[in-house]
């Protein structure tokens, strides 16, 4: 961690340009972004706060809070309400191939998440949604409990996850009306008692569209991960179809092979 004067040195060894034709908010970010690309800020340090980068740089602190909300836009940094402003712990968290809820594989890395839930609905769709059918092994007029959540960690959004379940499976999550912060997966296993043994997945690169940007506070076009296929029980019933679209610059794969 950085304490308070590591980080008043550091700021001595920068400065703005005031006769620039960039903006002093972006020169300030453009600061910040080097002092943690370079390693000097480590995730988790809390950086400046406002009033002392006004002052090192004499300069307003809407302009520093201008750099601060870009930088938060951008996933570097994350603020917390009545500590400060902190760099990003989850800069990049990595996909492990493995069967487990969004909220347990964040939880085990060490970063808070949450979720939010868009919307969740029966639909009897099958022109529209049949790759969750097919996936289902259900048949046209059969309904299906569709959930649609957007996943955060450190309140930076990082996926969009909409899930499929079989009516039977799902109706229990239609009303009452799930939590934000429910788990599918612990509903699935704990309250019906179904145990969970294998998922079949394909992952594809992809770019995002305009709604998915608005969604992930990222720039139409940029790099995602797409992410489909079914979970399955231990007596290989079909209990959920996924599809999951993740940010390209926050997930990374890992995979390990083995003989």
């Amino acid at each position: 961690m950085v304490d308070p004067l590591s980080s008043e040195r550091l700021l001595h060894n920068t400065h703005l340009d005031k006769s620039s034709y960039i903006p002093l908010y972006i020169q300030v970010r453009d600061i910040l972004k080097e002092l943690i690309n370079s390693g000097k800020l480590q995730p988790g340090d809390q950086i400046p706060s406002e009033n002392e980068l006004s002052t090192e740089y004499n300069i307003s602190r809407m302009t520093v809070r201008q750099a601060s909300q870009e930088l938060l836009r951008e996933g570097y940094i994350v603020i917390r309400r009545g500590e400060g402003t902190f760099v990003n712990a989850a800069s990049h968290t990595q996909m492990l191939l493995k069967l487990e809820g969004f909220s347990s594989e964040m939880a085990k890395l060490g970063y808070r998440n949450h979720s939010r839930v868009l919307n969740i609905e029966m639909v009897e769709a099958f022109d529209a949604f049949g790759m969750a059918y097919t996936g289902l092994g259900k048949e046209p007029g059969e309904a299906l409990v569709r959930i649609r959540r957007v996943r955060y960690v450190e309140e930076t959004p990082f996926a969009i996850e909409t899930s499929f379940l079989p009516l039977e499976i799902g109706q229990g999550l239609l009303n009452p009306r799930m939590a934000d912060d429910a788990s599918i997966y612990n509903y699935i296993e704990k309250d019906l008692h179904i145990r969970l043994s294998r998922a079949d997945h394909v992952i594809q690169p992809g770019l995002a569209d305009q709604e998915l940007a608005e969604l992930l506070e990222i720039a139409k076009g940029s790099p995602v991960l797409n992410l489909h296929g079914t979970t399955f029980s231990m007596n290989n019933q079909p209990v959920e179809y996924l599809e999951g679209i993740y940010r390209g610059d926050k997930y990374e794969l890992k995979v390990v092979i083995t003989k």
